[in-house]
């Protein structure tokens, strides 16, 4: 075949690329090597989608030789040095950085992702030059902008120093003014003020990322594309939304002003009795009725309180018996000021923020997606500064909320990437129908030293892990139910939802909160 001809294919493939139709466009360029091994195009952009498909093994060999046949081409070092980072091949990723930026030192792109090999390998003031760079050169960099305030999060959980969180909100402030619509940019300003202890500000940046998620299309699309795509999670999702909003119109808590219409209510309830037979399948719910389930119809927050949300008794004994023991576990009840209690779970019952189904049959409120309000970012803050011993200069990282249905299986053993790791019980304590179970299992093991997060975290994973703590006749401590207690703990020990059997009601469903903190 003649050059010509493979400089049509060449464009062929291209454009199918450019529309994100990888397979086809990748077929064309193994047709291209079947031809021509030593085509630099085919090879690089082979070598691409092997890296975007995450076989960065393959991908390395064709990038590789993409860099032979042209050594001073600036895109395929910058993509083997990806290949490479993603490898954790350290020394040669920085090499091929290296090599792109000398090849053109005005790219922002090597720049960047040196930065970012930098970040992996906690190299955080060598990242921030780089990114620097980015910005010096595109002074309308948004990503450049949000990495730096990421990295200076970064840099404040290594040492500590506030000033690096006053650093980080100004060039989130710039990425923000770059593109005012950016939830990332709101979310981690919401941070970085609630480290700083400003839970108004923090409290204010929430809700506009909150907002933003409910009101972007691509937020709303990509949420339900993963949350929504199946009958077994859509069966979690519109039971607890028919059993709540059938609460809510009860007026048992006195709400007021919620936003769903009867239209709704009744189009809700044909879906939901079909959960009860079992017959839900996904083509039942429609893209419309999946966009109304995601919309948060009522979030009202508890009443704000000033550092009286937990009892403080017993403190220093409490401090000493979580330091002393081996592994960190800590009990502790009557946590919760019973006004407290009363409001939380109130608030937990009829706050419409429950919008992400599991497997197990629970669904969940996550702190940048509708939890986080100035009660429980109070409440994060109060426990930390109380129980300083335990926690240090540790902040929260991330909060949830857990609600299961009456008799199920709970989450698979994990490990969570934290360093202090509460868990809260706010069920009625009538509710439980076993008093020895449905708490928490904690085994006494860390995860190996090899292990990454996805090993220890993922929850298909929960096999590998229970072969390893039997095999090494790990012991595990079984705390069981109550209504406000609290269960602290080092957060990388091995835990799980222990079995439970609750009323089958709706106020009587098992909830659990967990706050992470690192």
């Amino acid at each position: 075949m003649n050059q010509t001809n493979i400089n049509q294919l060449l464009h062929n493939a291209l454009s199918l690329h450019h529309q994100g139709d990888l397979d086809n466009a990748d077929k064309i360029y193994t047709q291209i090597l079947e031809m021509d091994k030593d085509n630099f195009m085919a090879n690089h952009l082979h070598g691409c989608v092997l890296s975007q498909n995450k076989n960065y093994e393959d991908a390395i060999i064709y990038l590789e030789r993409s860099v032979i046949l042209d050594n001073n081409n600036y895109e395929a070092n910058n993509n083997l040095g990806i290949a490479y980072k993603n490898l954790q091949n350290h020394v040669k990723s920085e090499n091929c950085f290296k090599k792109a930026i000398d090849i053109n030192s005005m790219d922002t792109r090597a720049y960047f992702n040196y930065a970012n090999l930098e970040t992996d390998l906690s190299k955080f003031s060598e990242a921030i030059m780089l990114l620097k760079k980015v910005i010096n050169i595109d002074g309308n960099h948004l990503q450049g902008y949000q990495r730096l305030g990421e990295v200076y999060q970064y840099k404040f959980r290594q040492d500590r120093n506030i000033n690096h969180l006053k650093d980080s909100i100004d060039y989130f402030n710039k990425a923000l003014s770059i593109n005012p619509s950016s939830i990332e940019s709101n979310v981690t300003l919401a941070m970085s003020h609630l480290w700083l202890n400003d839970i108004d500000a923090a409290d204010n940046y929430f809700k506009v990322a909150t907002t933003l998620m409910h009101s972007s299309e691509e937020a709303i699309t990509m949420n339900i594309n993963n949350y929504y795509g199946n009958n077994v999670l859509l069966t979690s999702l519109i039971k607890h939304e028919f059993e709540q909003l059938t609460h809510i119109d009860q007026d048992s808590d006195d709400i007021r002003n919620h936003k769903f219409t009867k239209e709704y209510y009744h189009s809700l309830k044909k879906l939901y009795d079909k959960t009860l037979t079992g017959s839900l399948k996904a083509e039942d719910v429609t893209k419309e009725m999946k966009n109304k389930l995601y919309k948060i119809l009522y979030n009202k927050p508890p009443k704000k309180y000033n550092n009286n949300l937990i009892n403080k008794e017993n403190i220093s004994e409490h401090e000493s018996e979580y330091l002393d023991s081996k592994p960190e576990i800590l009990v502790i009840d009557n946590f919760l000021t019973n006004e407290a209690l009363r409001d939380i779970q109130k608030f937990c019952r009829n706050a419409n923020i429950f919008k992400y189904p599991y497997y197990g049959g629970y669904v969940g409120a996550f702190l940048s997606k509708g939890l986080a309000n100035k009660f429980i970012l109070n409440l994060s803050e109060e426990l930390r500064l109380t129980y300083k011993n335990i926690f240090n200069d540790f902040r929260l990282t991330q909060a949830w909320i857990f609600k299961y249905d009456s008799q199920k299986v709970g989450t698979n053993i994990h490990a969570d990437q934290a360093a202090v790791n509460v868990n809260f019980w706010v069920s009625p304590e009538s509710a439980n129908q076993n008093k020895k179970n449905g708490g928490l299992m904690i085994w006494d093991e860390l995860p190996p030293k090899e292990w990454n997060f996805d090993d220890y975290n993922s929850l298909d994973k929960s096999p590998k892990i229970k072969k390893m703590l039997e095999t090494n006749n790990i012991s595990k401590r079984i705390i069981p139910y109550k209504e406000n207690r609290a269960v602290i703990f080092n957060s990388k020990l091995f835990h799980a939802t222990d079995d439970f059997d609750f009323e089958n009601t709706y106020i009587n469903k098992r909830v659990n909160i967990t706050f992470l903190y690192d």
